[in-house]
């Protein structure tokens, strides 16, 4: 029999904090310009384990969705039900952290919600569209608000999104400090970005009778498909966001989100029209 000797002997464990599950999905291709979207580009790459370190005492485990979310509405409808049902893992995620392109953007942010209707101008790669006679059947007015937000206190994901990127305050400049340019947006607009932020919330609207938790996250990032140092600072970018996202939870908590809150397409309604903006 061999010598073991080399083997390293493993620490005792220690109580700890308790491992945080997130499920990330990015999407597919959508125009022939964009053939590889940076959105499955970053999610493809997120490592499986986030170790407890001092800066981050709490272990994520992150499962990435297997493939890319094919861009079509009659996809996502069937999709999203499997991915968040109890039965779908043997560890239901405690955060889901969806990712899509903006390609006319320069810069990444976290969605604040997403609408029910508006989805019957843009087709998707099947030429379909999702017509609001469609929305009323699967989402109705009598249960489902127009429009859900996220859980997450966004104004405190920022501040540690950028702390755990390296800026020197949370308020500090993208441009004096060199990082990337992160910010919060209002909606996630009115093609699939937006589809599938308002299908996984509406899962947990559900689910918690319109009280209880929302733990869902919509990122846009920018297309980064053109040069492996950008797509390396949108995966660090994501990572942060990820940190970010289960620090906030641990400290702040996530609610049941706010539909009181105006919020306003912020430019991703051009984006949707565009076919730029997945």
């Amino acid at each position: 029999m061999a010598n073991a000797s080399y083997a390293a002997r493993q620490p005792p464990a220690v109580e700890g904090e308790k491992p945080v599950h997130v499920l990330v999905t990015g999407f597919g291709s959508f125009l022939d310009k964009y053939p590889k979207n940076s959105s499955w580009e970053i999610a493809s790459t997120l490592p499986a384990l986030i170790p407890a370190s001092p800066g981050n005492p709490t272990p994520i485990h992150i499962r990435v969705h297997h493939e890319p979310i094919r861009v079509a509405y009659e996809n996502v409808v069937n999709t999203v039900p499997r991915l968040l049902s109890p039965d779908s893992s043997a560890f239901p995620p405690d955060i889901v952290l969806h990712i899509g392109l903006a390609a006319s953007r320069s810069f990444y942010a976290i969605e604040q919600g997403a609408h029910s209707r508006g989805y019957g101008k843009t087709a998707d790669v099947n030429g379909d569209l999702f017509l609001d006679a469609a929305a009323q059947d699967l989402f109705p007015k009598e249960t489902y608000p127009e429009m859900l937000s996220t859980g997450f206190d966004t104004a405190d994901v920022l501040s540690r999104w950028r702390t755990s990127l390296g800026y020197s305050t949370p308020s500090g400049s993208p441009s004096i400090e060199e990082l990337p340019d992160i910010r919060i947006n209002p909606d996630a607009g009115n093609f699939l970005c937006g589809f599938i932020y308002y299908n996984s919330l509406a899962h947990y609207h559900a689910q918690n009778g319109g009280d209880g938790e929302r733990p869902v996250v919509f990122m846009h990032v920018p297309d980064l498909s053109g040069s492996e140092e950008k797509l390396r600072e949108g995966w660090e970018v994501a990572v942060a966001l990820i940190k970010a996202l289960v620090e906030s939870m641990r400290k702040v908590g996530v609610s049941g989100g706010g539909e009181g809150k105006e919020a306003g397409l912020g430019g991703q309604e051009d984006d949707a029209r565009n076919n730029t903006a997945v």
